[in-house]
């Protein structure tokens, strides 16, 4: 079956930096992004940038962005962080020499409990 050419919507960001980001993240998986209502000037302004990826690789898309923020919300570097600074776990955080093993483990610990909590509401869709 060809790959869907159709773009769907992923999520949307404020300003074109957080965009540009967000596609470098995603297109290092090979996930091809599309942004839309960037204001890349001289002085850019911080407006809202919808991110796009093709129909077929949503899901994926998805997935990796929730690991990322589940990474970053069990970060230490990112402890000290409160209400207003919710845009910031939005960004993977960058990787520390020696915490490659554990961060990757939490990242399949969390995408397997995903897993097993989509099993369980087919499962129980049946009953």
């Amino acid at each position: 079956m060809p790959p869907s050419d159709r773009m769907v919507h992923l999520t949307t960001v404020v300003g074109s930096f957080h965009g540009h980001v967000l596609a470098a993240r995603l297109g290092s998986e090979g996930i091809p992004v599309e942004l839309r209502g960037m204001s890349d000037g001289p002085y850019p302004l911080p407006a809202n940038v919808q991110v796009f990826v093709h129909a077929d690789q949503l899901e994926l898309a998805q997935a990796l962005l929730l690991a990322d923020a589940v990474d970053a919300a069990f970060d230490e570097r990112y402890a000290d962080l409160g209400p207003e600074d919710a845009g910031v776990l939005d960004l993977p955080p960058m990787d520390l020499p020696g915490t490659g093993r554990s961060r990757r483990a939490r990242t399949i610990l969390v995408l397997v409990m995903v897993g097993l909590v989509l099993v369980v509401g087919v499962v129980a869709s049946f009953h």
